[in-house]
């Protein structure tokens, strides 16, 4: 009986002891503020980057807005992906990340279930302490951080902190005039020039238009480290608006996390490592909607898709990639020449015509300094790896899927860097 009680009490003090790791706070380095769909996506993405953060909001709990019916969601069915597919994909505990699975469910949301999926993903998060009940009354700059005061009277000390209150609640702590009263309209994606669509950080559809953030968007809604999302929700707060937020909210959660997890501020992030991190956690920036991201090569698609090679086109069945479109050489010529001093060689005995895969090949190897492995390679791998339909024939018109896949695969042009402009540099 005494070595009965013994055990007991051991495994007692050990289930407090393992309580007590649980309960412990990791000492955050980031801050979100607000209960909406963009807070969730911001702190979730901050926790899975690998940054401690803190998610403080008012309220008892957080989207306590998707309990209150069915959540029929028919807006950005084709362009799922980050967050919020995976909080899809939770919901309905799917074991395939097949598209029209998700498409199905997001058409007749269970909210019961949909909390109990928040619930689930957030426990999973090691790096994400929540914090309700209270607000933010202060926030002063120092010069390596920014002290965070709350109604609690609880002190926090980040590097970056993420406002997603629909009415950005700590403007009055952060500047003393109200740089955000006249907010840039957010463009629809055809509107966004070639350049600008390079820094694109996420995108969405509301009411048939398709919208794309810039990286201009989310920086003009940022001082001192601290990102605003109040002025860039442009759309109605209903529940077909859910995805686009978390998109959004996902992308400035992004933003907020490279700047503390790099010590920086955000004039000085790095566009392209910036998107690698979302392109990291399956966010999605391509546009065309008969592109799914169940395709094989997705990755690359969005890749080339951020090089602007090819122009976004709005037609009666939305933006379409047209995969099967040949790809003529001097719609590519500028964005080569741009990007390899080498391909103005290349391009000078080019009168025009589409690229025929020899072609093709040939411009790669010119400018990635490679040799006949090329050619080999992909004689090989067409059907087996790269999913390409017919067979190999070097004299066969190059299509735009194509074009994508062997460009990324072979020139990675996406890893040459932009600035802030989207503007190339060499």
């Amino acid at each position: 009986m005494i070595r009965l009680k013994v055990r007991i009490i051991s495994l007692f003090m050990l289930f407090c002891g393992v309580t007590a790791a649980i309960a412990k706070e990791i000492k955050p380095t980031l801050l979100v503020y607000g209960d909406g769909i963009e807070a969730f996506a911001a702190a979730l993405q901050a926790a899975r980057s690998n940054v401690p953060t803190v998610w403080v909001y008012e309220g008892a709990t957080y989207m306590s807005s998707v309990e209150s019916s069915a959540l029929p969601i028919v807006c950005n069915a084709h362009l799922l992906g980050g967050i919020w597919k995976d909080l899809l994909i939770e919901t309905g505990q799917l074991k395939s990340k097949n598209d029209s699975l998700v498409i199905a469910l997001q058409k007749d949301i269970n909210p019961r279930l949909m909390r109990n999926a928040l619930e689930r993903m957030l426990a999973k998060q090691q790096n994400l302490t929540l914090v309700s009940g209270t607000k933010v009354i202060g926030i002063a700059k120092g010069k390596k951080e920014l002290t965070v005061t709350l109604s609690n009277k609880r002190k926090y000390g980040v590097r970056a902190m993420v406002d997603a209150t629909p009415q950005g609640d700590t403007r009055q702590y952060v500047v003393s005039t109200d740089l955000f009263a006249k907010p840039s309209r957010i463009l629809s994606l055809p509107e966004i020039n070639a350049d600008e669509r390079r820094t694109l950080l996420a995108l969405g559809e509301y009411e048939n238009a398709l919208y794309g953030y810039r990286w201009f968007d989310v920086f003009s809604q940022s001082n001192s480290n601290v990102f605003f999302t109040a002025n860039l929700v442009q759309v109605g707060l209903d529940d077909n608006s859910l995805s686009l937020r978390a998109n959004l909210g996902q992308a400035v959660g992004a933003a907020a996390a490279y700047c503390s997890f790099f010590k920086t501020t955000a004039d000085k992030i790095d566009m392209r490592k910036l998107q690698t991190e979302l392109l990291t956690f399956d966010a999605r920036i391509l546009p065309f909607s008969d592109i799914s991201s169940s395709d094989s090569n997705f990755k690359s698609l969005q890749k080339i898709f951020l090089v602007s090679f090819f122009p976004v086109e709005s037609t009666e069945k939305g933006v379409l990639f047209d995969g099967n479109r040949p790809v003529s050489i001097g719609s590519v010529k500028a964005v080569f020449n741009s990007l390899y001093s080498r391909s103005q060689l290349w391009f000078v005995n080019k009168e025009g015509g589409d690229f025929e895969l020899n072609e093709l090949l040939d411009l790669i190897k010119h400018v990635s300094l490679r040799g006949d492995e090329v050619n080999r390679e992909v004689e090989k791998e067409w059907s087996r790896k790269f999913k390409f339909k017919g067979v190999y024939d070097p004299n066969h018109i190059v299509s735009r899927y194509e074009f994508a896949v062997l460009v990324d695969r072979y020139a990675d042009p996406y890893v040459k860097a932009i600035d802030a402009e989207g503007k190339i540099l060499r």
